[in-house]
């Protein structure tokens, strides 16, 4: 049973609680019946069962009818819109760094990909629908209301997407929003992300963006991905080896590493307590012995399965995750943070579907 505790969205179809579901904390959304048909529930249900993915918004059960309200059980995100994250920083309790700003601008890209994979287009991405998740700066797409199946130049939904994240072939000529709307709208979203300003829809394009971002690691993907001329826009699988290279690069020093750095601290011995070759060393102290230990058994686990050694100073986050039958099964992140040579930070995190 849900109980509801509060309002943490509100769209033109409905409300967006924070309420208890199946003794978990979910995002129930409640849609007048009379708002939306039955036919645009079934798509918007396709959408969710297709689009499985760690960076889109997971439906976590079926779809009822209560009290004359369609109830749409959906993940709840603990963390904060983008929106929130790029203008609003008094509220943000996300520190921007370059390397937490490659963790989300790859994640939310990899997320595009993936609905571009399945037809689906999302129509209206816009800061407020990318919730970045607090501690694992995991970022996830939301709010597949007006996603639609876009099939040899068939739409499944109305075009009511958000303009200021229109792409020109949209504004001025009226066209169907598709993919490379998508892809355009993705583009102003990084852009804004990376130079924190708001971009007047109008002027953006690649002479903007070069302006903007100057050397940024991200200018030419993003340049390419606001091309004006929907023909010669970049796809999301076009840009994203070109978007995973630039985040890793932030995220991953290219500081050489030495081969000796960050060895396991030995245990200091107190050689004069030894006895024989029989007893065992007795250390200096109990506390001594086992921090070492400690820090010993935390560089052993961190560097487990890490594909380069850990740098002297540095953040290190490696992503996996596996896909049967296009369906995500598992999906890690390991992350690790050193500082002079010590590690101070390391996260282990496993999502099972």
């Amino acid at each position: 049973m849900a109980y509801s505790t509060s309002t943490i969205a509100q769209g033109c179809f409905g409300k967006v609680y924070k309420e208890k579901y199946n003794d978990n904390w979910a995002a129930i959304k409640k849609v007048p019946h009379n708002l939306i048909s039955k036919k645009d529930l079934e798509r918007e249900c396709e959408v969710y069962n297709k689009a499985k993915h760690p960076n889109i918004v997971k439906l976590l059960g079926n779809i009822n009818l209560r009290d004359g309200k369609w109830i749409i059980p959906l993940e709840f995100i603990f963390g904060e819109d983008l929106e929130t994250t790029i203008f609003k920083t008094s509220k943000s309790k996300i520190q921007l760094t370059p390397s937490i700003r490659g963790t989300i601008i790859i994640g939310m890209c990899e997320g595009l990909l993936h609905l571009h994979s399945k037809d689906v287009v999302h129509q209206d991405l816009k800061p407020e629908n990318i919730m970045v998740e607090h501690n694992t700066n995991r970022a996830v797409i939301i709010d597949l209301g007006l996603a639609k199946f876009f099939r040899y130049g068939l739409n499944s939904a109305v075009d009511m997407g958000n303009e200021a994240y229109a792409a020109p072939e949209v504004l001025e000529r009226g066209v169907q929003r598709d993919q490379r709307s998508d892809v355009w709208a993705m583009g102003k979203i990084i852009a804004e992300l990376c130079a924190r300003i708001r971009l007047y829809t109008p002027t953006v394009c690649p002479a903007k963006i070069k302006e903007t971002l100057l050397d940024q690691p991200y200018c030419h993907a993003v340049c390419r991905m606001v091309e004006p001329d929907p023909t010669l826009r970049a796809s999301m699988g076009g840009v994203i080896s070109e978007i995973r290279k630039a985040g890793s690069a932030c995220i991953v020093p290219s500081a050489p590493v030495q081969k000796d750095h960050l060895k396991p601290p030995a245990p200091q011995i107190n050689r004069t307590e030894e006895i024989n070759k029989h007893q065992a060393l007795v250390p200096a102290g109990r506390t001594e012995l086992t921090q070492d230990f400690m820090k010993m058994k935390l560089y052993q686990e961190a560097a487990k399965d890490l594909p380069c050694n850990l740098p002297p100073t540095g953040r290190v986050v490696i992503r996996h995750f596996e896909e049967k039958n296009g369906e995500v099964g598992t999906w890690e992140q390991k992350e690790v943070v050193t500082r002079d040579g010590k590690i101070v930070e390391f996260n282990d995190i496993k999502f099972n579907k």
